[in-house]
Parts: C-alpha cells; sequence; structure tokens
C-alpha cells in the first residue's frame, strides 16, 4: 500500500509542472503585448521597398520633377503605447544631386481588436494629426501590418 502511495505521489509531481507551465501568462495570445515590437517598411505606396517614383514638377516637393525613392523605415510600437515611424528617403530634382532626407513621425497606437490596430499621429512635421487603421496579421513569430493611407497601401513586417 505505501508503494501505490509513492507511486501516485511521484505520477503528481511528474505532471505538476506541466499544470503551472500551461497557466503561465506567457502563453497566452495577448494581442496588444504581442504587436509590440520592431517592424521594417515592406510596401510603400503599393510598391516593394525601395520604391521609385518619377515626380512632375511640383511634386514630391521637387520644383523642377525629378525622382523619389522610399529606401527604407521602421516602425516601432513600444509596450507602452506609443510609436516611432521612421522613413528613410532620396530625392533627386531634375538635373540635380541626389538628397537624402527622413520622415520621423510620432503617436499612439492600441489594438481594438485581435487583428485591428489603429496608429494616431498628433499634428506634427507640419502634417495635420492622422488616424490610421491597420490590419495586423500574425503568423507564428512573423507579423504584418498592412493599411491604406491616401489611397496607398503599406506594410510593416516583423
Amino acid at each position: 500500500m505505501p508503494m501505490k502511495r509513492v507511486m501516485r505521489l511521484l505520477g503528481v509531481a511528474a505532471i505538476a509542472p506541466l499544470f503551472l507551465a500551461s497557466c503561465d501568462s506567457g502563453n497566452t495570445f495577448d494581442p496588444f503585448e504581442d504587436a509590440a515590437g520592431t517592424y521594417e517598411l515592406s510596401v510603400y505606396a503599393g510598391r516593394s521597398v525601395p520604391a521609385t517614383f518619377t515626380c512632375e514638377p511640383g511634386q514630391c516637393g521637387l520644383p523642377n520633377g525629378g525622382t523619389f525613392v522610399a529606401n527604407s523605415g521602421t516602425l516601432v510600437l513600444d509596450n507602452d503605447g506609443t510609436f516611432v515611424e521612421t522613413n528613410y528617403y532620396t530625392q533627386t530634382p531634375t538635373g540635380g544631386a541626389p538628397q537624402q532626407s527622413t520622415f520621423i513621425s510620432t503617436g499612439t497606437w492600441d489594438v481594438t481588436a485581435t487583428n485591428e490596430l489603429t496608429l494616431f499621429a498628433p499634428a506634427q512635421n507640419g502634417l495635420l494629426s492622422r488616424t490610421i487603421d491597420a490590419t495586423i496579421e500574425y503568423a507564428g513569430v512573423d507579423v504584418t501590418i498592412h493599411y491604406i493611407e491616401d489611397s496607398q497601401s503599406y506594410e510593416y513586417r516583423r
């Protein structure tokens, strides 16, 4: 009889860590926590990065036209609900030398549903405030954020 109790106790002792591990909050899907991180720009205005655009005079901040290249960018979603978006560009005016520029936008973010993300950037950099409704897709460790702004698609991947 004592041997059965010892075996039962050993069996419970062997299974207990499995129960405790399954109760760990780190194993639970938390859309807010899972969305936080650094993302790389992969699609800019519907084109894969680096994305090159030919600009007519007056477009892209180029009075005489030229080319505009979206080279790269990051979107950092911090755990405190703030974000920093940084994009790197090269503008080459017609007949001129290439000029490097950087766009930085800051604001707040929230996951409003399992696959919906909202970014809010107050007025800054000469732009009005922006609210962007995005879709966030989780595929294992890969996370992709898609959104439409000014009728153009954008994508960041982690």
